[in-house]
């Protein structure tokens, strides 16, 4: 169209020009777009590759989806024989049941064993808290009352010898009166001296119990109370461990659950997987590998290892277009600014979008005659279409600008020597080189901002 539109203008400036085998263009004002053309492929916005969660290579192909069906996330992609880990769930619910039932029985014994340490704890603390009243009894109570009592007993025996010895005293005076015989002295005399013995076993015992019996039996009560003691820390002690001990085993029997739980999950887990589902919606497209020894797509049979890609899923409901721009035209674009979209399957069909990025590094052009830098670019769809496929060519149309009344010229009309933009303006019957400013253009017209003025004609080649 670029050269259509050239040749006319050639027709037309070769019917106006005066020199006939220079072609010519008259210099206008006029409205055009800036744009920047770009060639690129489509891809699609949003894609995962699908594979196997399975560990190992214990899966095996026995279902797969057609190539190209459209699906929903959710869908079923590829199906594994389940047989391996129906037997592994099996296994996994077996041996869950056996370590409950064992836990069980630990639990029950811990419970026996707290139950045991608990009355055993409980007997020696009463048995203390008997020996302590058994103590305080005899060192406040039983005791000093016994003391007391053996020295009031001594009191009386002392006070009853005191007694028959004033006794004997009288009968002696009445005998020497004559009043009373010597038969009755006697016996007197037999019963002081039978006081008198009774005082000193008074006198005996009292000390006995006070200097033997009284600190011999508190010794003993004291030291049951520290026996009992001892037995109660002893009995704490042992039970302690013994309650620790089942309940170490209790937990170790309730952690044998909890890996029985987590290896049944797994093996559930694994089940569940031989399923493989679409993550998000999109078209299936098979992934290339190597199989056995071959690159090929995944077939039925196959052996799959975990994480090995089996499917490419693009969601094509949403597209871009994955292009490069040259580094002269960077600044003419910008993130949001408007595209037009046409693939070469379909020409027909336009496809409106906006720039979503620009990178953010050069690349050197090394497929470029001429070496040029150029930045990634990535146009994103505002439509999709159902003929579209990832991978199609795509050229596309950046709306980098409109100059309005601008003084234009033809793009061949401009030439550029060591930097220096200059057009050839016929001047009476020739041509002069005149240097030009220039400022925005398209693929056909150039904005003259100061050299030219506006109905001026200019060559079109070098004259």
């Amino acid at each position: 169209m670029k050269y259509l539109v050239l040749l006319l203008l050639f027709i037309t400036s070769c019917g106006s020009s005066s020199q006939r085998d220079v072609p010519t263009d008259r210099v206008e004002r006029e409205n055009f777009n800036v744009v920047v053309e770009t060639i690129g492929s489509l891809d699609a916005a949003r894609a995962t590759v699908v594979s196997s969660s399975i560990g190992g290579d214990k899966g095996t192909i026995i279902w797969l989806i057609d190539e190209g069906s459209r699906v929903n996330a959710g869908d079923s992609l590829v199906r594994l024989d389940p047989t391996p880990f129906e037997e592994k769930v099996t296994r996994a619910t077996s041996s869950l049941a056996e370590a409950e039932a064992v836990a069980s029985s630990f639990e029950q014994a811990f419970g026996w064993e707290k139950i045991q340490s608990q009355r055993q704890v409980a007997s020696a603390e009463f048995d203390l808290r008997v020996a302590e009243l058994d103590l305080l009894k005899f060192e406040k109570g039983d005791g000093p009352l016994e003391l007391s009592r053996l020295e009031a007993a001594v009191q009386e025996a002392r006070q009853n010898n005191s007694q028959f010895a004033g006794y004997v005293h009288d009968l002696q005076e009445l005998m020497n009166e004559g009043i009373i015989t010597e038969n009755e002295i006697v016996q007197g005399q037999r019963k002081a001296e039978e006081t008198a013995k009774s005082l000193l076993m008074a006198e005996q015992q009292f000390e006995i119990y006070r200097d033997f019996v009284f600190p011999s039996s508190l010794e003993k009560a004291k030291g049951r109370v520290s026996r009992a003691k001892l037995e109660l820390e002893q009995t704490r002690k042992s039970s302690g461990f013994q309650v620790g001990k089942s309940k170490a085993s209790m937990d170790q029997a309730f952690q044998l659950v909890t890996d029985a739980k987590a290896s049944l999950g797994r093996a559930t887990k694994e089940l569940h997987s031989t399923t493989i589902v679409a993550p998000i919606p999109g078209m299936v497209v098979y992934r290339e590998e190597f199989r056995s020894g071959e690159r090929r797509k995944p077939r039925i049979g196959d052996s799959v290892w975990q994480n090995q890609p089996l499917l490419y899923l693009p969601d094509i409901s949403s597209m871009v277009v994955n292009t490069f721009i040259r580094e002269v035209d960077v600044h003419k674009v910008q993130v949001g600014t408007k595209t037009t979209t046409r693939v070469d399957a379909f020409p027909d069909i336009a496809l409106e979008g906006t720039v979503a990025a620009i990178g953010v590094l050069a690349e050197s052009g090394t497929s470029r005659s001429d070496g040029s830098k150029v930045f990634q670019l990535m146009i994103a769809l505002e439509k999709g279409s159902d003929n579209l496929r990832p991978g199609m060519t795509a050229r596309s149309t950046i709306l980098a600008g409109t100059i309005d009344d601008a003084l234009c010229v033809p793009v061949t009309a401009v030439f550029i020597e060591d930097s220096e933009a200059y057009c050839f303006v016929e001047r009476s019957g020739g041509f002069v080189r005149v240097p030009v400013v220039l400022g925005s253009q398209n693929e056909i017209v150039i904005e003259i901002r100061d050299g030219l003025s506006e109905g001026e004609r200019v060559a079109l080649v070098a004259p």
